[in-house]
Order: C-alpha cells, then sequence, then structure tokens
C-alpha cells in the first residue's frame, strides 16, 4: 500500500496528467504583483513596450498563501491536513542553472531546433475570448478519483472554467525588440483532495490553473500547488509557476519546496504554440471526431515538447451519475518525437451527443495499478 500511495502523489489529482507526465508551471493571478495587476488592467489598446530582463539567480519573496485561489468547492470537504510549517522567505536560497540574467534572447532547443520567427499576436476583444467553444466560464465538473483493481474511492477531482483574464504576454519582435502587451484568456482550473475516510493512507490537496491563449490554446502561465501528507511521514508542500514566451521560445520556470525551504528558478525551450497539461483536457472537447481518424495537439510539460495523439476507437453509451451518454473512446497516447512515451494504456471519453461535450470517463494504468475518474457532477458555464 506504501508503494501505491506514493504514486498517488502525483497522479490522484488527474489522471489524464498522470499520463502526460508532471506539468510544468506559471503564475496564478492571485499572486500576481500589484504593478503587473496594473498592467493587466490596461486597455486593449495599450501603449507596446519592450520587456525588461529579469534577473536569474536572486531570492524573490515568496508570494502570499491564499485560501480562496479557485471558487468555493461543492461536494465534500477536503481532507484535513496538519499545519504547514511557517517559511521564512529570507531563509529560502535559490539555486539556478547559471546567474546569468535571462536576456531577451531566441532560445535554441537541446537538439538544435531554431525558435522560427513569429507572427504578431492578434488582440482578440473580450467578448471573442470563448468564442464557439463547448466550454464557456463558469463551467464546473466534478469527478471522483478512484484507484486500484477495486476502484477504491480516493476523493474528487474539479475542472473549472474561469472568467477571460489579461495577461501581459510577448506578442512579437520589432527592431530586434520584445514587445509585451496585454492579451485576453481563457483561465482553466483544476483542484484534487483526497477524502478524510482515506487519509490514514494518504492526504492531498492538489490545485492548477493555466492561461490559454485563445487564438492557439498555446498556454502564456500555468501554476501548481502541491499540499500532501502520508502517516509518519512529514507534510510535503511544494508550489510551482511557468512563465510561457512563445516569441522567444522560452519557458521560464520558478519551484518553491516550503518543506526544504528552496528556491530554483531555470528555463527551457518551447515550441511555439504548444498547449499545457491541463489545457489538453478542454481541446479534446474541441475536435470533430471521425472514428479511427486521429487527433494531435502539441504539449509542454516536464522540460518538454512532445505531441499527444487521440484516437477514436469507437462510440459507446457511457453510463455516469451524470446521466447515460454516447461518448467517443478515445485511445491517449504520448510521443517525444517518434518515440511513445507514456507507460501503460488511457482511454478518454468524450461525450458526443451533449452540446457541451463533457469529459465522462478516465481510465489510466500506472506502475502499480490503476486510475480512474468519472464525472458525477456537471454545471455548465454561460457565454
Amino acid at each position: 500500500m506504501t508503494i501505491a500511495t506514493s504514486h498517488l502523489r502525483c497522479s490522484y489529482y488527474l489522471v489524464l496528467t498522470l499520463s502526460l507526465g508532471r506539468p510544468g508551471v506559471a503564475f496564478p493571478a492571485d499572486t500576481a504583483s500589484p504593478a503587473n495587476k496594473a498592467e493587466e488592467a490596461a486597455p486593449d489598446d495599450a501603449k507596446m513596450t519592450s520587456a525588461k530582463p529579469s534577473g536569474k539567480g536572486k531570492a524573490e519573496e515568496l508570494p502570499p498563501a491564499r485560501s480562496d485561489w479557485t471558487a468555493p468547492m461543492s461536494g465534500a470537504a477536503p481532507a484535513t491536513l496538519s499545519p504547514a510549517p511557517a517559511v521564512d522567505a529570507k531563509a529560502i536560497s535559490a539555486t539556478t542553472a547559471s546567474d546569468a540574467k535571462i536576456a531577451d534572447s531566441l532560445l535554441t532547443g537541446p537538439n538544435g531546433e531554431v525558435c522560427p520567427e513569429a507572427e504578431p499576436a492578434p488582440n482578440l476583444p473580450r467578448a471573442d475570448t470563448y468564442k464557439d467553444m463547448p466550454f464557456q466560464s463558469g463551467e464546473e465538473a466534478r469527478y471522483i478519483l478512484k484507484y486500484g483493481l477495486v476502484k477504491v474511492h480516493v476523493g474528487y477531482g474539479f475542472l473549472r472554467v474561469q472568467p477571460p483574464t489579461k495577461q501581459i504576454v510577448s506578442v512579437a519582435r520589432m527592431n530586434g525588440a520584445l514587445v509585451k502587451e496585454p492579451r485576453w484568456h481563457r483561465v482553466f482550473a483544476a483542484e484534487a483532495y483526497t477524502g478524510d475516510w482515506y487519509k490514514m493512507i494518504f492526504a492531498g490537496h492538489d490545485k492548477m490553473q493555466a492561461f490559454s491563449r485563445p487564438w492557439d490554446f498555446g498556454v502564456t502561465k500555468f501554476y501548481i500547488s502541491q499540499n500532501e501528507e502520508k502517516p509518519f511521514v512529514r507534510r510535503y508542500h511544494a508550489e510551482k509557476w511557468l512563465d510561457f514566451d512563445h516569441v522567444n521560445c522560452r519557458v521560464t520556470e520558478r519551484m518553491v519546496d516550503h518543506k526544504k525551504k528552496r528556491e530554483i528558478t531555470d528555463e527551457h525551450f518551447l515550441q511555439p504554440s504548444a498547449d499545457d497539461a491541463l489545457g489538453a483536457v478542454y481541446k479534446l472537447r474541441t475536435f470533430n471526431y471521425q472514428l479511427n481518424k486521429t487527433e494531435r495537439v502539441l504539449v509542454y510539460t516536464s522540460e518538454k515538447n512532445w505531441w499527444l495523439e487521440a484516437t477514436p476507437l469507437a462510440l459507446e453509451e457511457v453510463k455516469t451519475a451524470f446521466g447515460t451518454h454516447k461518448a467517443y473512446k478515445l485511445a491517449v497516447k504520448t510521443y517525444l518525437g517518434k518515440e511513445l512515451q507514456q507507460r501503460g494504456k488511457l482511454f478518454v471519453w468524450i461525450a458526443a451527443d451533449h452540446p457541451n461535450h463533457p469529459m465522462l470517463r478516465v481510465e489510466g494504468e500506472v506502475t502499480f495499478g490503476s486510475v480512474y475518474l468519472e464525472l458525477d457532477r456537471y454545471t455548465p458555464g454561460a457565454a
């Protein structure tokens, strides 16, 4: 049981992201600095500004803790975790790959990939952020999380679509200078927790948030909070932020390990227009599926750019607490180049006969067992 629960620490909150690997990471709106918030409030026709290089290798003050990071949860309350040890921001050491500053230069990929010249990012109005999408702001889906051959109910997972928000992002290069402007973004959030009945084996409460460009699903900012605990083991609490620069093919990652009181900042190569693992879940709902025709999504997670392939194998009748629906059964595989990456099989069922095409069920195999998600509550959003 100990081995199984240790794997749950990486996968209980969302089976799909389990198969994709631990997501890379970025900034929740609630932790934005006052200066950034002021920039986000700028009008659509805000004056172009050149980005300022940010320092690398310097310890930064930790963002304030948030208890209201996502909308209030419905259903059962999360498992109670023991109080986290206080973290002194001044005591956190910063460790980076180098002490050089992050310049506004183009990055080259690990295999010599060249960053292509980016087209200027379109400036869509707020009203078009979720236009023609099967999901809208205010949508919430609750999933029952199960683990093992006997499908033990271990907790609940939530997927939420949040209101559009403006983020300052790289939009183009002009005369060799990086240009940043505010753009409206879609906002996706995920939250999962184990139930009180399971906390003697494993207790966890994880959160994710992704900011996605409405014109191509490209991720610009991502955040994850892991708050987990096992009996007789010190509580694990870590946060990650990822900032994506599609113009310069750059991902800047910042990780804070509250247990070890350590902060790490690093950067990695990004293929332009790459999605994140959470956004990919929503993108799977947008395809007009045809049996045996594979759809592909470019995704960045865990310091790598790779392809997610979803192939509809059958149109099946799926019964959940939400009702009975016809759904496409997708075989999902992940590739790095031409090499298959995932271990075990992963299947996702997307409703075909519901106007919002919600994800109804997920079944995934992992090293020490199987993990399941099944939709039991669904509230559509409003355009």
